[in-house]
């Protein structure tokens, strides 16, 4: 094969090749934009501001290994972009009572960031977020098995509205050690309990 026949076809193979590329999936550089829905807050996630999410088994709020890597990439960005928060979206799937899927999106949601925080960041730069099964697909799905995490340098009050207009059940934020939770209609009121609360596992659900 002369040279030229040679240069030619490996010139169709490098053009082929993104054909070839299966589409990107979420992974542990907290930059990748391919995401299977739609963000539950498109107004406050800045474009240039990464965005990742987490899967999750099961009726389990078990952090799998894929996931620890990711969560330790998000706490490596945040702590170097300290004038930003993140925000952490609990979600479920539709299988199994909606008040216990409350309780579990709520378990994976306060995981995810307390594993953030034993790897550095600052809570008081932690918007949770629980929707339980809201928005999730009628048919179970282990894509709604997740927690959504993005950055965003919107004031906290704008964070908080828009996560509420956006189906979230409950949200909650710390400040200087006290903790804050909102939901529809209601006024934040200081806490000095833990976050975490005892729950009864009741039914299985997604």
């Amino acid at each position: 094969m002369t040279s030229r026949a040679v240069a030619g076809a490996l010139g169709a193979l490098l053009c082929a090749a993104p054909a070839m590329v299966a589409p990107a999936l979420a992974g542990p550089d907290f930059t990748t934009p391919d995401r299977s829905r739609p963000f539950a807050v498109q107004d406050v996630r800045g474009a240039q501001l990464p965005a990742e999410e987490i899967e999750f088994r099961y009726d389990s709020h078990g952090l799998l290994p894929a996931a620890q890597q990711q969560l330790a990439a998000v706490a490596t960005w945040m702590n170097h972009h300290p004038d930003v928060r993140l925000v952490l979206e609990g979600h479920a799937d539709s299988a199994g009572p909606a008040p216990y899927n409350e309780g579990l999106a709520t378990r994976r949601v306060e995981l995810a960031r307390n594993h953030l925080v034993a790897l550095g960041v600052d809570s008081d730069r932690i918007v949770l977020a629980v929707y339980g099964e809201n928005r999730a697909r009628r048919d179970p799905s282990r894509r709604d098995r997740r927690v959504v995490m993005f950055a965003s340098s919107a004031p906290m009050g704008r964070l908080v509205a828009a996560e509420l207009r956006a189906d979230a059940i409950e949200v909650s934020w710390t400040r200087a050690g006290s903790v804050y939770r909102q939901t529809s209609g209601i006024t934040p009121v200081a806490a000095t309990v833990p976050s975490t609360q005892n729950r009864n596992p009741g039914p299985r659900g997604g």
